[in-house]
């Protein structure tokens, strides 16, 4: 009570407007840290592929069939993706689902990309997306030229 005499509430309050106005912009670029936001985890083991839910915190697990092989792996923010031999399995922390995508073995893979909410395939004949918001993959064919 002395301190708010002496100084005036007036006082104290600009003040602390001051140190909120200064201190917000420091505030979010923390939250949008990347290690702030993840919200899940992927874990490799012999013939195996874990994957955690922070947000649901459980485990779902998926087994590697005999001679698949993981080519690309990756997870950020509230999705996770693995890319093997012969599929795709894309995993949503937010509805802790794991939803897998048969490729053909025909098809290359040119692109792969994991970001927040959004895990992307691209080979030389499609493009998939997979969305963390609704645990499902999405295609289209790619134009090709000399069709």
């Amino acid at each position: 009570m002395r301190c708010a005499r002496r100084w005036g509430w007036r006082r104290i309050g600009s003040i602390a407007l001051c140190l909120a106005i200064w201190a917000a912009p420091a505030l979010s670029s923390a939250a949008s840290d990347g290690d702030t936001l993840r919200n899940v985890a992927l874990v490799l083991i012999p013939r195996e592929i874990l994957f955690f839910s922070a947000q649901a915190g459980q485990w779902t697990s998926v087994r590697l069939e005999a001679g698949e092989r993981v080519l690309e792996r990756a997870a950020d923010g509230n999705v996770a993706a693995v890319v093997t031999s012969q599929r795709a399995i894309g995993f949503s922390a937010a509805l802790n689902v794991a939803q897998e995508l048969r490729v053909s073995n025909d098809e290359t893979l040119e692109t792969f990309q994991v970001q927040g909410n959004v895990a992307n395939v691209v080979t030389r004949r499609r493009a998939y997306g997979f969305s963390a918001l609704t645990g499902t993959w999405a295609t289209i064919e790619r134009f090709q030229l000399g069709k």
